[in-house]
């Protein structure tokens, strides 16, 4: 894999003893994380700074003295390690040539070469155009039902309630006048009936 220059997308973990830096996808956020790169010079003068809160004196100067060379060094190390880390990086992030984002493997398109954000994956769209014309089917399906539900309740206000007259799908009785209803009550058991219905389904009464 070419060089990847990382910019603004990695953190700095490095201490007094070492070097470290963790470097993220600028997508996803998935991170990888450089082994610990430990500097020498850091780790004797943190060992002199508790040997002097223990004995003080002799070891106070020999870590202030080794202070100052670790202080000269260490800018030229930190540079170097961050070097070698982002060299290792590059092994697991995709510089897009589109966006000039860097990207993880699983937010980079293997077969055009670059990042899913400037173009996606083509199985992935196919999936995602299945799915909605799944969807979109399912959708009309409910709405044909219902609009055939809807029309045969209509179907059925088929006379007056009053005259009996027929009335089709009008609102009012165009004989009588009388509002339109898709059920009557039963002179019987004042049961509500479909006024198609000949005979009261509940007691069986005509009318």
């Amino acid at each position: 894999m070419s060089e990847i220059h990382f910019r603004d997308n990695y953190r700095d973990l490095s201490t007094n003893g070492g070097f470290q830096f963790e470097f993220y996808c600028e997508r996803c956020n998935d991170a990888w994380r450089s082994p610990f790169d430990r500097y020498a010079a850091g780790t004797v003068e943190g060992v002199l700074g508790a040997a002097e809160g223990i004995f003080g004196g002799l070891f106070g100067q020999a870590r202030n003295a080794l202070g100052n060379l670790s202080s000269a060094g260490y800018s030229s190390a930190k540079d170097s390690a961050l070097r070698s880390a982002v060299q290792k990086a590059s092994d697991h992030f995709h510089r897009c040539p589109r966006c000039s984002q860097n990207m993880c493997d699983s937010c980079w398109n293997e077969d055009e070469g670059v990042c899913i954000s400037c173009v996606p994956r083509l199985d992935a769209e196919l999936s995602a155009v299945r799915r909605e014309a799944k969807i979109a089917a399912v959708r009309e399906a409910a709405y044909q039902q219902a609009t055939a539900s809807k029309a045969d309740l209509e179907d059925r206000a088929v006379s007056c309630r009053d005259c009996g007259a027929p009335v089709g799908r009008a609102k009012f009785c165009p004989e009588c006048g009388t509002a339109v209803s898709l059920t009557r009550e039963c002179r019987g058991c004042h049961a509500q009936v479909p006024t198609s219905a000949k005979f009261c389904p509940e007691c069986g009464s005509k009318g």
